[in-house]
């Protein structure tokens, strides 16, 4: 019998295989009728309810191949038949429309202005790269991207004026304005701006020291004045006192500074204020460059994707921290008979199980929790199940998980390469089911009157689920993360007052006072930095695109999470934390009742998994590492070569 080849790497492949393990290229068998070559081209893969992104919300019963409670159907086993012709196994997500903004889009918004390094970072890793984009819990990255764009655009506009007026100043006006950079240290102790409510006491300290500060200025103003006139009426004392012409560039540059700072201070509150309000759309700001726009519109499709490419050791990237994780192998032998007593494993025979119908079950199972039937109150209404495809970011250029022609990773598998994955445990991509939960609570109402609103906490609870056949063997792999909540110093948005208020002025006024100092000193030196910065992510966005020619392998594997870049280290309340857990508890209990009931339908022996099962359900901590071997599953009775290996942490404290 003819040895099939992978004609991309030359390994081996099985003849059931539908792409090589290895290096993922689809299968092409040789055919005595091969059809004219215009036939051969693959005809495009139509797009399925599978294409949503499965972290929104959306309606999914109209879509082509869903029943009547909005889920997926014929997702088990679906093979293309015999001479049928495939789409290709991997394409760009289908992008999205601009939909409801979550509250942690406009904080991630918020942290553009509040956290100077966060614009640069998120900048230089999405936009001025090709790198994969992490799927979005939650959130939407075009809106945090274009803000961060827009501050970046303001702040390089504010440091040339402050610059140039610094150095006009020095040339000019020398010795006043160094005085001026002396008055704004000072200024720099000012306490900074506490935009929630304080008591009197703060008020009225905040009130003397604008005064101190106010009358400092006009000290300074009389002195330079006294020192003109004194230059007039005493020849001699000429050198000693300011000009009258040095006094109006001084006064120039002093007004020109505040005017610069005030105003910037002005427009970036006055953004968090009405752009970032949550009724408000953030979506609202200016066009960038056309490379840039078109980078945004990439990254827009890509964040709804299945397929994430990863760089470094984390592949679930973009989840937060690790809370629990555990795993069972049992052996994949027929139950017992009632009529042949116990038997041994070889003589009751193996029991071959689909892994793709087994994630199904599951899938099912999962979304019963939503359930339309169910009474409201009752749903766990955050909950989203979706497929979560990883691999390491290192790719040959000609991997078929790269775009030839963008040179940008692809981010959607299609179904028929998710079944293969999932029928295919040792390939070079890993498929999990991916289980999602918003801790986002639902309006509470006595009958028809409400009692609270809804409140979102912004935790993302997500569980994934992994399951494999090998060797007669069943393993299940089951991993949770914890995304805690955006961090506390975003939230000021929600905390600002009106634009129209006395509060509002007194409070940009006390900001641009107090970072004066700070703003005005390291003007020219932030206005190279980002000009060189900007000139390098140009750089490297167009090399990037000639590194295909030069290199045979390219890491384009996503680095960061622009989530997970603004989270708090923890979430920030107990009851947050127990919230977690409940879920994975949920989770963790239905995947378990899921799997045993499939092994029990196939007629395999169950009683293995039963106990090892049982004993994790239990472990309210496990112990990282620990295997449990020679378990015994029932009364006078041991299960040889099965083992329940279980590790898992805890949400740092």
């Amino acid at each position: 019998m003819l040895q099939l080849q992978c004609t991309h790497c030359q390994i081996p492949i099985d003849r059931d295989d539908v792409f090589c393990g290895n290096c993922g290229t689809p299968v092409t068998r040789p055919s005595s009728t091969s059809p004219a070559p215009d036939d051969t081209r693959p005809a495009p893969w139509t797009q399925t309810s599978r294409d949503a992104s499965p972290w929104r919300e959306r309606d999914t019963g109209a879509a082509q191949g869903a029943g009547a409670d909005g889920t997926a159907r014929g997702r088990s086993g679906s093979q293309p038949r015999s001479g049928e012709p495939a789409g290709p196994f991997f394409r760009h997500a289908p992008g999205r429309g601009e939909g409801a903004v979550s509250n942690a889009t406009r904080y991630l918004c918020a942290a553009a202005y509040l956290d100077p390094t966060f614009p640069d970072r998120v900048l230089g890793e999405l936009v001025a790269s090709r790198r994969a984009v992490v799927p979005s819990v939650g959130i939407e990255l075009e809106p945090i991207i274009r803000h961060c764009l827009h501050v970046r655009k303001s702040k390089l506009s504010r440091d040339i004026l402050l610059t140039i007026l610094l150095l006009a100043g020095l040339y000019f006006s020398t010795l006043p304005t160094i005085g001026i950079l002396v008055l704004a240290f000072f200024l720099g102790m000012l306490p900074r701006v506490q935009w929630e409510r304080k008591s009197v006491g703060v008020k009225l300290l905040t009130g003397v020291s604008a005064a101190v500060v106010l009358g400092g200025v006009v000290a300074i103003w009389i002195v330079l004045r006294v020192l003109n006139q004194v230059s007039r009426s005493i020849p001699q004392l000429g050198p000693l006192a300011t000009g009258s012409v040095t006094v109006v560039a001084a006064l120039i540059v002093l007004v020109l500074l505040s005017i610069t700072l005030v105003s910037y201070s002005y427009t970036k509150y006055r953004t968090l204020t009405e752009r970032l309000s949550p009724s408000a759309d953030p979506h609202r700001t200016d066009r960038a460059e056309e490379w840039a726009e078109a980078r945004i519109t990439e990254i827009n499709a890509a964040q709804n994707g299945n397929v994430v490419l990863y760089s470094g050791e984390n592949p679930f990237i973009g989840t937060g921290t690790r809370d629990r994780v555990w795993s069972i192998a049992i052996e994949l032998n027929r139950a017992h008979s009632a009529g042949n007593g116990w038997g041994t494993p070889e003589s009751r025979g193996y029991v071959p199980i689909d892994p793709v119908e087994l994630q199904h079950a599951i899938r099912e199972r999962l979304l019963r929790l939503k359930d339309p039937g169910l009474p409201e109150n009752e749903r766990v209404a955050g909950l989203a199940v979706g497929d979560h495809v990883v691999g390491e970011g290192l790719r040959r250029w000609d991997s078929p998980l790269i775009d030839p022609a963008a040179r940008t990773p692809y981010s959607q598998a299609s179904p028929e390469a998710i079944d293969a994955l999932i029928r295919h445990p040792q390939a070079g991509l890993r498929y999990y089911q991916r289980v999602s939960v918003s801790d986002q609570g639902q309006e509470v109402r006595s009958g028809r009157r409400p009692v609270l609103g809804s409140a979102d906490q912004e935790l993302a609870v997500s569980s994934f689920i992994y399951t494999a056949v090998e060797g007669r063997m069943f393993y299940l792999e089951f991993v949770s993360t914890v995304l805690p909540p955006i961090k506390r110093g975003y939230h000021i948005i929600d905390m600002l007052p009106k634009i129209t208020s006395g509060a509002f002025t007194v409070k940009v006024l006390l900001d641009a006072a107090s970072t004066a100092f700070a703003d005005i000193l390291t003007a020219p030196l932030d206005v190279c930095s980002t000009l060189l910065r900007m000139r390098r992510e140009r750089r490297s966005f167009r090399d990037e695109i000639g590194s295909a020619d030069d290199y045979v392998y390219g890491d384009l594997g996503a680095r960061i999470s622009v989530r997970e870049l603004g989270a708090a280290p923890a979430p920030h309340t107990y009851i947050q934390r127990l919230d977690a857990k409940k879920y994975t508890k949920i989770i963790e209990t239905l995947v378990n009742d899921t799997v045993l009931d499939f092994l029990v339908t196939k007629g395999a022996d169950a009683t293995a998994y039963r106990s090892y099962a049982q004993t994790v359900i239990n472990s309210g901590v496990m112990i990282a590492g620990s295997t449990l071997t020679n378990a015994t599953v029932s009364a006078g009775a041991t299960v040889a070569s099965q083992s329940v290996t279980a590790q898992a942490g805890t949400v740092p404290a």
